[in-house]
């Protein structure tokens, strides 16, 4: 008899560390731990994985279980803590027992009969406000670098991860000519005055020397994200700045961490090269994520260890397992293709080299293929297949915005998703018994071998998002490749 099993760590009232045990009937535990027969619902959990717009993959996202509670005999559930502590759902059949998941509890809430433990979903950690810093607004003129109550007091501080190229700082002291691009260390390269660029008089040593020394005029001398002019400015001020970590994959680790959250592998990543991500606005942690995978044709999720994983979307790899026809409850397939219309994709652009300020208002020294450049905010690298529009005469485009700092690298990422996405490429829905299927795990692969849908020798697919139905002991898989 298989029976599903919850275990949630608690502080009981005396803020001692328990571990509370629940189960769907009589289970046996070889420990000795005793496991309450009070779950009703074991729940319906999700979890997936953020591709961007290649491929269609909905992100994580966890549900509940409920306990039976008629009795009254859970009311003291009410008196331990378990807010944020780590919540176990298993699966016992036959003597063995499977991990399923590992979440975190959101809340537990009581409703008439019954009592509800709500799993928090795992990217629900970086749905927040990405930490940042703001202007003091306490500057006594004409020290200081936080701006006066009268400019820019309580906004966000800029900051650089990667590269900024053409970027407009922030003038954080207008008495002195001091202007900020970054509130983390970074190189400041180039000054630009409506697109001329300043001569760089070297760097300072100190922020004291910094406010304590002006350049000489027509001359910029910057420290760390600061820089200060020696004269008045004739038109927009822009900049060119690089952060210490400039790879992508480097950068991702940097923001997760900011953020309190531990990173995998990004090798994958790093090895598109450097981007390019300014942030000059408040935003989440999860949106920046967002956009560097994006930015190089990969993928991203956080783990039940609460760890990022990420990596380059790819062919599906070795099969973890295979599913047969008679394992597989119901099965279905939306698209032959990874495009918006479900064909493949005849055409991929890539937006790369990126810059912050686009301007026409321009000093009279500024070089025609400059003043180009400057009024585009980015240039592109596109790679297409004839034979596939041949082939299928709707065949799709992909347009990415990306952050990649240089186009040979948006060349590169362009040929490299165009090579991927250009085959027929199917997203399948497989529904099956849980006991077949408990240790598929997001990001492995899976052989499909049925001849309903012409899998006869089998197809391998990427499993891109898992939704679990404890209550009927069926787990959905949603396979691309």
């Amino acid at each position: 008899m298989s029976v599903w099993l919850l275990s949630i760590e608690a502080l009981d009232p005396s803020d001692q560390p328990v571990t509370l045990r629940f189960a769907t009937g009589e289970y046996h535990d070889p420990g000795a731990h005793r496991w309450i027969p009070r779950i009703q619902q074991p729940g319906l959990y999700k979890a997936g994985l953020f591709v961007g717009d290649l491929i269609d993959a909905s992100r994580s996202g966890y549900g509940k279980t409920e306990l039976i509670n008629a009795d009254g005999g859970l009311n003291w559930l009410a008196d331990y803590a378990t807010d944020g502590r780590e919540a176990r759902l298993l699966y016992a059949d036959a003597g063995n027992v499977t991990e399923v998941l590992v979440g975190t509890v959101a809340r537990v809430a009581f409703d008439g009969r019954r009592v509800s433990v709500r799993l928090r979903d795992p990217v629900e950690l970086l749905q927040q406000t990405h930490p940042g810093n703001r202007y003091a607004g306490d500057n006594v003129l004409p020290d200081g670098l936080e701006g006066t109550g009268d400019d820019i007091a309580g906004t966000l501080k800029p900051r650089v991860y990667g590269q900024v190229r053409n970027a407009s700082p922030t003038l954080v002291n207008s008495a002195k000519l001091i202007y900020q691009v970054s509130d983390q260390d970074c190189t400041v390269s180039a000054v630009y005055d409506k697109g001329h660029s300043l001569t760089d008089g070297g760097a300072y040593a100190s922020l004291s020397d910094l406010e304590s020394t002006e350049p000489a005029a027509g001359e910029f001398r910057a420290y760390q994200g600061y820089m200060r002019l020696g004269s008045s400015p004739e038109g927009q001020i822009t900049c060119d700045a690089e952060a210490p970590l400039t790879d992508a994959g480097d950068v991702l680790d940097q923001i997760a961490t900011e953020a309190g959250v531990s990173v995998g592998d990004v090798s994958a990543l790093n090895a598109r090269g450097a981007i390019r991500l300014w942030v000059t606005s408040e935003t989440t942690t999860a949106a920046l994520l967002d956009q560097i995978v994006t930015s190089v044709g990969g993928w991203w999720r956080i783990d039940s260890s609460n760890t990022v994983q990420a990596g380059l979307l790819a062919e599906p790899g070795t099969p973890v397992l295979s599913l047969r026809d008679h394992q597989i409850l119901s099965i279905s397939r939306s698209a032959t293709g990874a495009g918006s219309n479900g064909l493949p994709v005849h055409r991929v652009t890539w937006h790369c080299d990126r810059i912050e300020t686009t301007q026409t208002d321009l000093s009279g020294s500024v070089s025609d293929a400059r003043r180009a450049r400057l009024a585009t905010q980015h240039r592109s690298a596109e790679a297409s297949d004839s034979a596939v529009r041949t082939r299928h005469p709707l065949a799709a485009e992909i347009t990415v915005e990306s952050r990649l700092a240089s186009r040979s690298a948006g060349q590169q990422a362009a040929t490299d998703v165009l090579t991927l996405l250009s085959p027929r490429r199917d997203s399948l829905s497989v529904e099956a018994r849980v006991l077949d299927t408990v240790s598929v795990a997001i990001g492995d692969t899976v052989r499909v071998v049925t001849p309903r849908l012409g899998y006869a020798t089998g197809r391998d697919l990427l499993v891109v998002n898992r939704t679990i139905n404890a209550e009927k002991n069926r787990l959905t898989l949603d396979l691309w490749g």
